[in-house]
């Protein structure tokens, strides 16, 4: 014999709220939303994702960069640093970072600016990569030198343009006054704030060869902008010395006013 099957008892209070208008109402918003809703909570995960991201994000360049100004301070540290005679007795006890001997801290400075312009990029790279190619010109001028013209390649003022200083001024002092004429040259068209310094380099370059004439051109343009300068200074005194007539062509001094 057949069993039939037990049908589901719906008690009055069941059909009762099945039929009433705001239990409706609330089963087709339910459903609404179900359908409706999903799009605007993947859009709300996209943007909650977007802003977690942008904090991590600033939070590593922040981080990169207080690592990286910290890591220049502490090479700079070393660059500055005083060599001390241990022999010679001091009335004061030195404070800071002091060195025994040239070669340790020329070495010390170039592996710290080095480690520096290989590890971070942009500016720090840059400069860390200028400063150990000075402190090498003090050891080991080979590599001193290809340093240096790696960043003045970069062609990237100020930096670069204080490595073509940096070559210019190494190449005078070694002798080999056409490469420091042509370095010296080449930043009177690129530098315009360091332009006394690179008139009085030139200029002392070109008095080792005998070219007084051109001596005295790029003294006088050194001096005319403010010889209160270090530079302007040392180019009226040059004047003085070389061509004494030529003082008159350099406008007024401009006064010093105290305060």
């Amino acid at each position: 014999m057949a069993t039939r099957s037990k049908r589901k008892k719906v008690s009055v209070k069941e059909m009762k709220f099945k039929h009433d208008p705001m239990i409706r109402f609330f089963e087709k918003t339910q459903d609404w939303l179900q359908e409706k809703g999903r799009p605007l909570v993947i859009a709300v995960g996209i943007v909650v994702g977007i802003i977690v991201l942008y904090a991590a994000v600033s939070y590593y360049l922040d981080s990169r960069k207080a690592n990286a100004e910290a890591a220049f301070a502490d090479a700079v540290e070393k660059f500055n640093a005083p060599v001390m005679d241990a022999t010679t007795p001091t009335t004061t006890p030195p404070t800071g970072k002091t060195y025994s001997d040239e070669q340790t801290k020329w070495q010390e400075s170039a592996e710290a600016f080095e480690r520096l312009a290989t590890s971070y990029s942009g500016y720090y790279g840059s400069i860390g990569r200028y400063y150990a190619g000075v402190c090498y010109l003090h050891i080991n001028r080979d590599k001193g030198i290809s340093l240096l013209e790696q960043v003045a390649a970069k062609k990237d003022p100020p930096t670069s343009d204080l490595a073509r200083l940096a070559l210019a001024e190494n190449y005078a002092v070694n002798g080999d006054n056409e490469k420091a004429i042509s370095f010296y040259e080449q930043l009177l068209n690129s530098s315009t704030n360091l332009k006394p310094a690179i008139e009085v380099g030139l200029a002392k370059v070109y008095e080792k060869t005998g070219d007084t004439e051109k001596a005295v051109e790029a003294y006088l343009e050194a001096a005319k902008p403010d010889r209160s300068t270090d530079a302007g200074s040392e180019a009226e005194k040059r004047l003085q010395a070389l061509a004494p007539d030529r003082l008159k062509e350099l406008p007024p001094a401009t006064p010093i006013v105290h305060p």
